[in-house]
């Protein structure tokens, strides 16, 4: 700063004079991530282009944008212990709630689903992607997550030029990744080297697999105050940012679905899905630069007009999906050993029960019969399903079809809510089997404090008992 006579004479005329200015309260707040306005003042940060031609604002009333979206079938990353069968364009459906508005609901296929016999065994999910590539700006969706262990539901964009050495270009939301639901993966790549990863945890926020919508939303700078820089949010609520040189500058196509890789758990269930309620993107003005780049894609991509989209029922997708798998028990070949399509002998070297089926259903031709062992000591028979990623608060309906096979016989049916650290002991309620004529046995359970899985447990301890007709509904 120049001497000059007025230093002197009038200092308090310096900061006018000298170009010097003060941050106002207002601009502070914009870059301030623990402000409640944080994700609301965007455009003080970055104005948005508004004229983009490339913005969208998909609310699948009538279905998916074919100017904006294609479906995709192909497959990545297929290793592990247990293969999977990539993304295919026959998961994705339309569906309406009552009130008439549109969804898209990407199904999820286990490993106990059998709608198709050339891939029984491979877990299989759905996709979808825009057909342009997208720079900065605010990308968002409004979702419910597929709730089970064993997938991942994501938004990302993604872009390699060649090899994912030299160029891999990726924003990811990354929802159920190591079987749970209380962290959101932020990951941002240039290569698959340079990349930087984190897991806040957003259990303060919500259960991500809570079946209820909630809106996911990052906003990517490639000039933040001079640096690359990607905001997560959800429900509004700043999560986390990564700033740096792990993030791209060119542009992305969009991608939205669920995939079934190794490392996301088991996926030991028969289906579950996605349900998007509406999908955006925001271009950001000039001031974001990026380069645009061509990308080869090798995943059959498809218009949602010519990818012959199916119609579901909503209660088929939300809260009427039973979440036990074989629940009628008409899979009476074992999936695998100790495994019949998700009921297991529980600590078979201790317990000696046997079950075998019984040709007398309540609801179809076949039951589960559950027998007490013919060892001596701990000879109780005890059989289970577990339905894992079961947090603090989450409801179910449980209802099951139970007789005794003689009258003097002893049974019962335990839920049993456990910890993640070993399954730990949360809390167990029990349900007494009465009668040799079948009754329907029921129970809402309500997950406590530290739960993370349910086990529903069928408990011979003297002679025999005959289920059928089991059912579990997330409410």
């Amino acid at each position: 700063m120049k001497t000059n006579k007025l230093l002197v004479l009038l200092p308090f005329v310096l900061v006018s004079l000298s170009g010097c200015t003060t941050t106002k309260k207002e601009d502070k707040e914009a870059y301030d991530t623990s402000s409640p306005d944080y994700y609301q003042n965007v455009e003080k940060r970055n104005a948005f282009d508004r004229e983009n031609e490339f913005n969208f604002d998909d609310e699948i009333t009538n279905g998916l944008d074919d100017s904006v979206w294609n479906t995709l079938d192909g497959y990545w990353e297929n290793g592990g212990t247990t293969p999977h069968n990539g993304v295919r364009r026959r998961n994705i459906f339309y569906t309406k709630d009552s009130n008439g508005n549109g969804y898209l609901a990407l199904k999820a296929r286990g490993l106990y689903n059998q709608e198709d016999p050339a891939t029984a065994g491979k877990p299989e999910g759905s996709c979808i992607e825009t057909k342009e590539s997208l720079g900065p700006g605010r990308y968002e969706v409004s979702m419910a997550a597929m709730p089970r262990e064993g997938g991942v539901t994501a938004l990302w964009t993604y872009k390699c030029e060649s090899s994912e050495d030299v160029s891999q270009n990726e924003i990811d939301i990354e929802i159920g990744g190591g079987g749970q639901y209380n962290e959101l993966w932020c990951t941002t790549w240039t290569t698959k080297k340079n990349k930087a990863t984190h897991a806040p945890d957003v259990s303060n926020i919500c259960y991500m697999n809570d079946g209820k919508i909630h809106k996911y939303t990052f906003d990517w700078y490639t000039d933040y105050q001079g640096k690359g820089r990607v905001d997560w949010f959800i429900d509004e609520q700043y999560v986390y940012s990564i700033t740096g040189g792990t993030v791209t500058d060119i542009d992305m196509p969009l991608w939205l679905g669920v995939w079934m890789p190794s490392w996301a758990g088991n996926a030991t269930w028969v289906e579950d899905y996605i349900l998007v309620d509406r999908v955006s993107y925001t271009a950001f003005d000039d001031n974001q630069y990026f380069t645009h780049k061509r990308a080869y894609n090798t995943y059959s991509p498809k218009g949602p007009s010519k990818s012959e989209i199916k119609n579901i029922e909503f209660a088929k997708v939300t809260n009427g999906l039973n979440k036990l798998s074989n629940p009628s028990f008409e899979n009476t070949e074992p999936y695998a050993s100790n495994d019949y399509y998700g009921w297991r002998q529980f600590n078979a070297s201790n317990f000696q029960g046997t079950c075998s089926f019984a040709n007398d259903g309540s609801d179809g031709s076949k039951a589960f019969k559950i027998s007490e062992g013919t060892s001596e000591g701990n000879n109780e028979g005890y059989f289970y399903q577990r339905i894992s990623c079961s947090y603090e608060g989450f409801k179910y309906n449980f209802s099951v079809d139970a007789k005794l096979e003689n009258a003097t016989d002893e049974a019962e049916i335990i839920l049993w809510q456990r910890n993640k650290a070993g399954g730990g002991s949360i809390k167990q309620e029990k349900i007494a089997i009465t009668g040799t004529t079948y009754s329907t046995l029921t129970k809402e359970v309500v997950m406590a404090e530290g739960a993370y899985m349910l086990d529903i447990f069928f408990h011979v301890k003297k002679g025999s008992a005959i289920l059928d007709n089991a059912k579990l509904f997330k409410i």
